[in-house]
């Protein structure tokens, strides 16, 4: 039975640990070497089981943030998928409505996909429109001033990926000698497509004030000839490899 979020925790720990055939002595040798030794075999056996002191009828030993960033590294699992097991309960606790909720709908709003979400009595989940404090935003309001962040580097990652797949098309027509086919053409549109949709992220994070990643100077040369970004200063770049530094000298004419 799941009360808590930390029993749905207990129980996905024990899971994923047999999982992987340890016993608890092993899982604490794990956790000891990614430097987190106080995950003793007696700890984690309070925190599997869920022991509570009897006078107070706390759990005696909880998971910090920091212990659970350890554990799911040491059984390679996702920290969410700790938290809230996405294909294997259909409802997990929640502290703060009090009631269960859907797995997906709990994963979604601990990625800034959903907001906070609060349970009506026909057991539907609808945003959050409580006001924080006296006179203070909503919920809602308040998650929509601070979640732009999180859509943008989504938005982010899914054009770099599409600019890789365009680029690794591109290096093989390269290497089959094929450069000038009408789909290697069609790819330097595509990666071009790509490359000015990142820029203009970029440009809202720079001028948002979001701290944007690191590139290296070819892409970072790229984004900037998109002439989308005002601030090409402002672009970080990665240090340049001793490597990558002797490459570029040899093509040096």
């Amino acid at each position: 039975m799941h009360n808590t979020p930390s029993d749905v925790i207990a129980e996905q720990i024990r899971k994923h640990r047999k999982r992987l055939g340890l016993t608890r002595e092993d899982l604490a040798e794990e956790c000891a070497k990614l430097g987190a030794p106080q995950l003793t075999f007696a700890a984690l056996t309070n925190i599997e089981t869920g022991r509570r002191d009897r006078a107070t009828g706390r759990r005696r030993r909880e998971v910090t943030v920091d212990e659970l960033e350890v554990i799911a590294h040491a059984l390679a699992v996702p920290i969410l998928l700790l938290v809230f097991p996405v294909g294997d309960l259909d409802r997990v606790p929640t502290i703060s409505s009090g009631q269960e909720i859907h797995p997906r709908l709990a994963w979604k709003c601990a990625i800034g996909a959903e907001p906070p979400v609060r349970l009506a009595s026909d057991g539907r989940a609808y945003a959050d429109r409580s006001t924080i404090g006296e006179g203070g935003p909503t919920r809602l309001e308040a998650w929509r001033s601070v979640v732009r962040p999180i859509e943008l580097y989504q938005e982010l990652m899914n054009e770099t990926d599409a600019l890789h797949k365009a680029e690794r098309r591109l290096a093989y027509f390269e290497r089959v000698g094929h450069s000038d086919s009408d789909e290697a053409q069609h790819l330097l549109e595509v990666r071009q497509h790509h490359l000015i949709r990142m820029a203009t992220v970029l440009e809202e994070m720079m001028n948002s004030g979001i701290r944007v990643p690191a590139y290296e100077v070819e892409t970072a040369r790229d984004l900037i000839a998109t002439d989308v970004i005002t601030r090409p200063e402002a672009l970080p770049l990665l240090p340049v490899t001793a490597e990558a530094s002797a490459e570029t000298d040899d093509d040096q004419p």
